[in-house]
């Protein structure tokens, strides 16, 4: 039973890793033909519109969705009780999302600077209230990987469809950002009915709130989450009011190929979440500590390399997925790969373990300090280093996350051989950088050399790892061989 749980969460760190570089391919294929198109002031316009939205998208999700997956995995095998759980959530969702649209438009009215986004952030907009009765932390609870997969794939490949279909010059903003809406709604929209079809029962709005129980846990998560945001977000938000839209334009760039490979290699923690509540609620402290350290050691094996490449690649990058003219990007994009580290290792550590040990006060308060520090230092580098401080301030408050949750954490559960793997992957970058330098000297076609580059490097360093006996490397290598020999055998 327990190596079937661990293959399950195994499966699903696959599936949400499909997920993950789906979500890198797409992008490749898009933002280098709307970079083009739009130029550097639209597609900064469009940033820095969709910055403030995404503030309000977080007030109406008052940190639900951590909650709703920490409390509903614990009790998905009673659906009575999870369909009750999960009405009174939504219904909460609900009376938050009225309020966030109740201060946007308050803010709209009232903020100068908002009034020359204003339809930008009307259009944006519609992506609150879909998010809400998506309902997405479902599938969570349940582990639905596979339908969250596919569903993703579907809507990337229609917005890719469309944009290729509709925008073709300068004036077509409004239209691509019309075109990320319906993507992103879509996905809600067949959530609904998916959720009707699959499981038979509807989330609804309900009377009967137990909000003493309910709203203490999820304003903490929320006070968490939104500082979070704050010193992700306050990046661009900053830039915006302090500069102007090239800036923020030329650091969208690095910040789309940070948020990218960030959101890939988080795929890998984010299937861990219910797992470890559950685990939990089952009193499985053992099991709990067993897994924590496959995630997190799969986690080193993959962020290292990953944050080299980035490094090593990163004019090429800039170059393929815009042109020569965000090259200026090249050293923001450096310091934001740096900051991959400590943003996924705070991750783990914060929402991955010290939220499903109900330790969230202490998450909040980390959070807290290094928004604070974050937003501080925006405000004073900024306007002497532009999208370079917004960068490195990036890398000083995920450090300071990073530090004090591993700590706290390693309090209450000590996670062993860490230390081994992160030496191992260090080791495997070697012959990377070797590779890129010389690759570089070589070919001269940006393309062509980063395919070779990219694949050389991981032939190298998946043998390196090999010879070092990487647990990691090894257990699916051998689950790979084990599926070819199963396929022969059917032969």
């Amino acid at each position: 039973m327990e190596n079937t749980k661990q293959e399950s969460l195994k499966i699903n760190m696959i599936l949400n890793g499909i997920k993950g570089l789906m979500a890198i391919i797409f992008p490749l294929i898009s933002f280098p033909y709307i970079s083009k198109i739009l130029g550097v002031e639209a597609i900064g316009k469009y940033n820095f519109a969709n910055s403030i939205i995404n503030y309000f998208i977080l007030l109406a999700g008052l940190g639900i969705s951590t909650y709703a997956i920490r409390e509903g995995a614990r009790v998905r095998e009673d659906k009575k009780n999870l369909n009750q759980f999960s009405n009174e959530v939504f219904t909460i969702n609900i009376i938050s999302t009225i309020l966030s649209y109740l201060l946007l438009f308050i803010l709209v009215l009232i903020v100068n600077k908002f009034k020359d986004y204003s339809i930008l952030i009307f259009i944006l907009s519609l992506q609150i209230i879909f998010k809400t009765i998506g309902i997405e932390w479902i599938y969570s609870i349940y582990e639905d990987y596979k339908y969250i997969t596919i569903r993703s794939i579907f809507f990337q490949l229609l917005s890719l469809v469309l944009l290729f279909t509709f925008v073709h010059s300068q004036n077509d903003l409004y239209v691509y950002v019309i075109i990320t809406v319906i993507s992103s709604v879509g996905s809600d929209v067949l959530n609904i009915i998916h959720l009707r079809r699959k499981y038979h029962w509807n989330v609804a709005i309900t009377k009967n709130i137990h909000f003493k129980k309910h709203i203490k846990p999820i304003l903490i998560l929320f006070a968490t989450t939104i500082t979070i945001t704050i010193y992700v977000n306050s990046d661009i938000t900053v830039l915006g009011f302090l500069t102007n839209d090239y800036y923020v334009g030329m650091y969208s760039v690095s910040t789309k190929i940070y948020t990218i490979i960030k959101s890939l290699l988080s795929s890998v923690v984010l299937v861990s979440i219910p797992r470890f509540s559950a685990l939990l609620a089952q009193n499985e402290k053992e099991q709990f500590k067993d897994t924590a350290e496959d995630i997190y050691k799969t986690l080193l094996t993959l962020i290292i390399p990953a944050i080299i490449g980035m490094i090593a690649l990163r004019k090429e990058i800039i170059l393929i997925i815009s042109d020569a003219s965000y090259l200026e990007a090249t050293s923001s994009l450096a310091l934001l790969s740096i900051a991959i580290f400590f943003c996924l290792g705070a991750y783990f550590w914060g929402q991955a373990m010290l939220v499903p040990l109900k330790q969230e006060k202490k998450v909040l308060k980390i959070t807290i300090i290094s928004a604070i520090v974050n937003v501080v230092l925006n405000l004073l580098l900024i306007p002497i280093w532009k999208e370079n401080a917004a960068a490195l301030t990036t890398i000083i408050a995920e450090l300071i996350a990073f530090i004090y949750c591993k700590y706290e954490t390693q309090k209450i559960v000590k996670l062993n051989g860490s230390v081994k793997i992160f030496i191992k992957s260090i080791i495997g970058c070697i012959p990377i950088i070797i590779i890129t330098l010389i690759i570089k000297h070589i070919i001269s076609n940006v393309i062509f050399s980063s395919i070779v580059i990219v694949t050389l490097s991981i032939i190298c360093y998946t043998i390196v790892e090999i010879i070092l006996k990487n647990e990691v490397i090894l257990y699916y290598l051998q689950k790979i061989k084990s599926k070819i020999y199963n396929l022969n055998c059917k032969k």
